[in-house]
């Protein structure tokens, strides 16, 4: 009795203990379908390293197609304009930081699309401004993505500008297509 617990406990358990969880919303296995395009929400952070790793290897597999999508969480970035004093030239300053912070975020992206076609694999890359759980399910659906690959944990990997909060949970709960959260 003491082995039989609930989905979310068994969840918490495997996601804190795993190197990788695969949660599957179909009766298919990963080795039993060909994954034609695949999502990675990527921030440059030790966990979006790690999923992308693992995303580059199943892409290779099945000849798949890799995306790269940094979410820029809105409310990191849009509060701080109602703080602003009108002609005080702080909001020039906010506009000049966030370019150059979106700058870097297009140079490390570009580096690892270059990464993945060097091992042969066909990938592109976007960065959105919005809620991370919304924008990653959103993007999923519109590009008919079939596996998302994700880290397992916060990831700060571009400092302030938090490209994803702790979203793997419920991007895994309502996704339409299977996710592998990577520790």
């Amino acid at each position: 009795m003491d082995r039989i617990r609930s989905k979310g406990n068994v969840l918490v358990d495997l996601t804190r203990f795993a190197h990788i969880v695969f949660i599957q919303k179909s009766i298919h296995t990963i080795m039993g379908k060909k994954y034609q395009t695949i999502l990675v929400p990527y921030d440059n952070s030790k966990y979006s390293k790690k999923a992308l790793t693992e995303a580059l290897e199943i892409a290779r597999m099945f000849g798949s197609d890799l995306y790269l999508l940094t979410v820029v969480d809105a409310l990191t970035v849009a509060p701080s304009r109602f703080y602003l004093k009108p002609g005080s030239g702080e909001g020039k300053k906010l506009d000049k930081y966030l370019k150059g912070a979106f700058s870097k975020i297009d140079l490390v992206l570009r580096d690892a699309v270059l990464k993945c076609k060097e091992k042969d694999v066909c990938a592109d890359y976007e960065i959105v401004v919005g809620s991370p759980v919304n924008v990653i399910l959103k993007f999923a659906k519109k590009k008919k993505v079939e596996l998302v690959v994700m880290g397992s944990q916060g990831l700060t990997g571009f400092g302030r500008l938090r490209a994803l909060g702790s979203v793997s949970r419920k991007v895994s709960e309502l996704a339409e297509c299977p996710v592998m959260i990577v520790r």
